[in-house]
Order: structure tokens, then sequence, then C-alpha cells
């Protein structure tokens, strides 16, 4: 192999790399999202519950914006995982008409 054919093929092993380094910081940041959200909500309903317990939750705006935070950011984590992963497959000429089999959220 000749030193230019190396060198290609070196460059063409980094682009790969970074692709899938941008996946996986998509991932991370997607989930790290989802888990600030979720303490979030969990904090708020803490707090709640602790000072005043006697609370109906079913009619507490408070509990329901919790719910719809919560509803939203894994609404929002679901579109990104799939936007990730369409991105990847195109990146390795995986064919994204098969369904995944495994969904992470």
């Amino acid at each position: 192999m000749s030193v230019s054919e190396l060198k290609a093929e070196r460059m063409q092993q980094h682009s790969q790399q970074g692709l899938e380094n941008d996946f996986y910081s998509k991932c991370f940041e997607s989930f790290h999202q989802l888990v600030s959200t979720t303490m979030d909500a969990t904090q708020s309903l803490a707090l709640q519950y602790h000072f005043n317990p006697a609370n109906i939750p079913s009619g507490d705006p408070r509990l329901i914006r919790a719910i719809v935070s919560l509803r939203v950011a894994l609404d929002k984590a679901r579109a990104e995982e799939t936007s990730a992963e369409q991105e990847w497959k195109q990146q390795w000429k995986v064919s994204s008409v098969r369904q995944s089999s495994l969904r992470w959220l």
C-alpha cells in the first residue's frame, strides 16, 4: 500500500470515527436532558408533598405541570433518538427499512 493510499484510508477512518462520536454525543445529550427534566420534576413533586401532603394530587397544578414536562421531555428524547439512529444508519449504509428492535427510550 502506498503512502497516499494509507493516508486516504486513515482519513476515511478518522471521518467515520468523527461521525460515530457525533452519534454518541447526540445520544448522551438527549439522555442528559431527559435526566435533568426528570430530576426537576421529582424535586418539585417532593417539595410539594413535603410542604402540603394533604393536597389531592389529581387536581394539583404542580403535578399536572410535572407530568406534562416529563411527557414533553420523553417525546423529545424519542425524536432525538430516532434522528440520531437514522443518521447512524446513513453513515454505515444500514437499511432504514428495518425497524429497530431495540428502543433505548
